[in-house]
């Protein structure tokens, strides 16, 4: 009998963000290019070695002191790991843009397009 994943499997697949999916290759590639496994990896981080499998399979995404451990980790700085990430992540991926959110009550209250002046709300 053939066997094919289960339901759990593909709900897990599916759930995987873009983003970490995309750092967690990225970590793998700078991981062999450093020429260090998981558990080596994982040591020097000061982590366990499941956890770095995690990240390299997109199913877990670092905190801010996860990325420090790993970048001094891999002998570099938060913002060339950072940076490195940034410039080979695929377009589809890339925001360029930021939209703000504008608030509908102070659009009502000032009658303009864009909010004008303080930006506390009135509720304040």
């Amino acid at each position: 009998m053939e066997s094919t994943p289960t339901t759990a499997t593909k709900k897990v697949a599916a759930d995987r963000h873009p983003l970490a999916v995309a750092f967690g290759e990225y970590l793998k590639t700078i991981r062999k290019d450093s020429d260090k496994s998981q558990a080596e990896l994982a040591f020097d981080a000061s982590m366990d070695r499941t956890y770095v499998s995690l990240l390299e399979r997109g199913l877990s995404a670092p905190t801010l002191l996860v990325l420090d451990s790993l970048a001094k980790a891999l002998g570099m700085t938060m913002t060339e790991l950072m940076a490195g990430f940034e410039a080979q992540l695929p377009k589809n991926l890339r925001r360029t843009s930021v939209k703000r959110r504008i608030n509908e009550a102070s659009l009502a209250k000032t009658g303009a397009d864009r909010p004008q002046g303080n930006r506390r709300s009135p509720l304040r």
